[in-house]
């Protein structure tokens, strides 16, 4: 089959215009992706295995464990996420759920509408958010808290723009601005080292727990309390210069 030269042109045009088309939008996914924000340095990691040193905006890899160094900003399509320096926390997402591991350290979140299922994971335990509600008079329309975890247990607060219901080993609960939980591991006997230990003829009845604190796990308990003015300052800093919500707005964290 032989083509005229205005039937070539035409057909060059037609594939270009196409091939332009393909190539816009991947780049307009690629503007949309997760991005990472670091104020100095941060390492990736896959185990143990160390996969990216970032020092300035890149995309978040998917499932990689982040270790700040400095404080670090993380820009998701529905949550805004900022970890303190020294944090240690991962992000994966899977169909319609999406986890936040925080393995040490403190990660503040801000977002106006969760369109996932949603849980922080802690070494305590995980906290799963079963819904938000946001008051709707309050600044800009979006809910803000941290996930804050040391040594010996982990907290979790809402500073404010509204409340969170989440489910914990506890059950449902809400937490409402100004609140926080802490999960920590209930006071249990260590004894003394194995090749010192007596010999027993049987061994000693379960430990069972307090009537004062119905409805506690064996091996852990939560607290429910008042949410302090350092740890709301610290979310007014770590969240001020940052828009969540896949909304418009700088996006690196704020210096004290």
């Amino acid at each position: 089959m032989v083509f005229s030269r205005e039937k070539r042109i035409e057909i060059r045009i037609v594939v270009f215009s196409l091939a332009f088309l393909m190539v816009s939008q991947g780049v307009s996914v690629l503007a949309d992706a997760d991005r990472i924000y670091p104020t100095n340095k941060v390492t990736l990691y896959r185990g143990d295995q160390v996969v990216g040193v970032y020092t300035k905006e890149a995309p978040l890899p998917e499932g990689s464990i982040i270790s700040a160094d400095g404080r670090c900003a993380v820009k998701l399509d529905d949550l805004y996420l900022v970890g303190e320096d020294q944090s240690v926390f991962s992000i994966n997402t899977s169909g319609r759920q999406r986890n936040l591991f925080v393995k040490e350290g403190t990660v503040y979140f801000k977002t106006s509408a969760m369109k996932r299922s949603f849980s922080f994971i802690t070494p305590d335990g995980p906290i799963s958010v079963q819904g938000i509600r946001l008051n709707a008079a309050f600044g800009d329309g979006s809910i803000k808290g941290y996930v804050a975890v040391t040594e010996n247990r982990s907290e979790f607060g809402v500073a404010e723009g509204g409340s969170m219901d989440v489910f914990t080993d506890n059950g449902l609960m809400t937490v409402e601005a100004g609140k926080k939980i802490i999960l920590s591991q209930a006071d249990m006997g260590i004894g003394l080292p194995e090749e010192e230990k007596p010999a027993a003829k049987q061994p000693p009845p379960a430990e069972q727990p307090s009537e004062s604190e119905p409805g506690m796990s064996r091996n852990k308990k939560i607290v429910y309390g008042v949410l302090g003015g350092v740890a709301i300052a610290g979310i007014a800093l770590g969240l001020g210069g940052g828009g969540g919500g896949g909304g418009g707005g700088t996006v690196s964290p704020s210096t004290p």
